[in-house]
């Protein structure tokens, strides 16, 4: 597909997005307005609305993942766009998408919308059906296929696991994405800053394995593992996740993790992660240590039935 033609997608998507009354409230965001105010005037709670994507290619490839952020924050005055997005390559972590727009009030401030660097198409649900992305010259497509698993937990997150593509010049790579929606009502600090850590992983026999975990689940969603390995997939909804070792970043002048152990209680999968490659984000704050996000390449071992297998793959992490 050629970028005009995603283009006029995008549009004819902003388009149903801004003028369609939504149909039903269930799953994350999906709500009605609050009640008026004394003057009669509906009144909105600051809500952030957060779709984040992990992609993990199957097999060698030049891009060994994807992190894209895209969170949208719908206040009275209007909604703030708040897309960022990275590429892993063999030199490590480079940035493809920086966005930050306002719009006026919407409807269905929960949807995702077009932006300077950014196109989508939607499935008849609105869940994105392909993602356009422009970084400078260069023109990438992130498409989703058929779904692999698919929840919405006892927090309102949603979680979705499918087949999809990366699509860069001069290569087409398969692979799996992971994505995580939530909504966050009257945030302290934007979402990607928050406790929580996402990994994707590939064994060395090809089994792709999915991590989630959260100090407050009650906003970011309920910790997960999820497995999929020779056609079957597999979901356990305990994870015990903790930081073995930390070093000093220069960068963020705190402690970081890059050594992280993991344990699936059932059937009793244990594993380590160390960083290699890192990539952080701060948020300025007045006083005390500043709020990051973190971008890992990792590598590890998994062990499970007394076997024990390399695994590599991303992680990212918030930390306020």
């Amino acid at each position: 597909m050629s970028w005009r033609t995603s283009t006029i997608l995008a549009i004819v998507v902003g388009l149903i997005g801004c003028g369609a009354e939504p149909e039903s409230d269930a799953g994350t965001g999906q709500r009605e307005l609050d009640p008026p105010d004394a003057a009669g005037l509906p009144v909105l709670t600051p809500t952030e609305y957060s779709t984040s994507l992990q992609f993990l290619p199957l097999g060698n490839a030049q891009t060994r993942g994807i992190s894209l952020q895209l969170a949208s924050t719908a206040t009275q005055d209007g909604l703030s766009l708040r897309y960022y997005g990275w590429e892993l390559v063999r030199s490590g972590w480079r940035a493809i998408l920086d966005n930050q727009i306002q719009e006026g009030p919407t409807r269905a401030p929960w949807r995702l919308f077009p932006s300077d660097s950014l196109r989508l198409t939607v499935t008849a649900d609105g869940d994105p059906d392909a993602v356009f992305l422009r970084a400078g010259s260069l023109d990438f497509t992130l498409d989703l296929g058929s779904p692999l698993d698919r929840w919405e937990d006892r927090s309102g997150a949603q979680h979705e696991i499918q087949e999809a593509a990366w699509v860069r010049p001069g290569e087409r790579v398969a692979g799996i994405v992971v994505q995580h929606r939530i909504a966050l009502s009257q945030p302290e600090l934007p979402g990607r800053f928050g406790p929580y850590l996402r990994a994707m992983l590939s064994s060395e026999d090809g089994a792709v394995i999915v991590l989630f975990h959260t100090r407050e689940p009650e906003a970011f969603g309920d910790p997960f593992a999820w497995m999929y390995a020779d056609g079957l997939t597999r979901r356990w909804t305990a994870l015990e996740v903790r930081t073995v070792e930390v070093a000093n970043s220069t960068q963020l002048r705190r402690n970081v993790p890059i050594l992280t152990w993991f344990r699936i209680p059932e059937p009793e999968i244990r594993g380590e992660l160390t960083a290699v490659d890192r990539r952080y984000e701060e948020l300025e704050v007045e006083t005390g240590p500043k709020p990051y996000y973190a971008l890992y390449r990792v590598r590890g071992w998994l062990e499970f039935s007394g076997e024990r297998r390399t695994v590599e793959g991303i992680l990212e992490l918030g930390e306020p």
